[in-house]
């Protein structure tokens, strides 16, 4: 999490106490013993992340807020702004994507997607991002086939914001390569290209 169990006491005691609940009855409502509130509170141990939503639920407040996620003021007003988004996504270390599209006449289709690989090796949080994604996907059809409503689906993503709030990035080290260096890579990238595509072009041939 963003915060330590201490932080987290703190806005639990805050919380309970805007809600006017002791902690008496507030153990009484999770099914606990005070005591465990108060350790709770005084930071002595750290609730668990579904204990976390049971007492955010309870006090009317978003579990995020009691792990002290602070969620970003990301306003999405034009295109330029998206490109911004991506800029940024494209600098953290642990994640990468490919764009992919397809459009005609190879495909019947126009499609521009963002593939992450949960698979990729050199990006460690892919695996966890492609899960997210996932549960976000099925989520997301719930609310638009009216099997939830959007407090519902809200709430997922509260839930979701908050068991994933200790998942931090760090942006990439930035390479600086003069411009021979850089000229050296490409050439690199461009002979490597070019055995793949030779390899696969004779396993192709004797194949037939």
């Amino acid at each position: 999490m963003n915060s330590n169990a201490a932080e987290i006491g703190k806005r639990i005691r805050a919380a309970r106490k805007a809600a006017k609940l002791n902690q008496t009855e507030l153990a009484m409502k999770l099914d606990k013993t005070m005591r465990t509130i108060q350790k709770y509170e005084s930071g002595e141990i750290e609730p668990s992340i579904g204990m976390i939503n049971a007492i955010a639920k309870i006090l009317n407040v978003s579990p995020a807020d009691l792990v002290g996620y602070q969620k970003p003021n990301i306003e999405l007003t034009c295109l330029s702004d998206v490109l911004s988004f991506l800029y940024q996504l494209d600098k953290k270390e642990g994640l990468h994507f490919d764009v992919e599209v397809e459009r005609p006449p190879h495909s019947e289709e126009w499609v521009c997607s963002l593939k992450f690989n949960g698979n990729d090796p050199t990006a460690d949080l892919n695996s966890s991002l492609c899960l997210l994604l996932e549960n976000f996907k099925k989520e997301r059809q719930k609310y638009e086939t009216y099997w939830i409503d959007r407090q519902a689906f809200d709430l997922w993503v509260e839930k979701e914001l908050t068991y994933h709030a200790d998942c931090t990035l760090e942006d990439k080290p930035e390479e600086i390569l003069s411009d021979m260096e850089r000229i050296q890579r490409r050439n690199d990238l461009d002979r490597k290209m070019l055995e793949e595509m030779k390899k696969a072009a004779e396993e192709t041939g004797s194949q037939n």
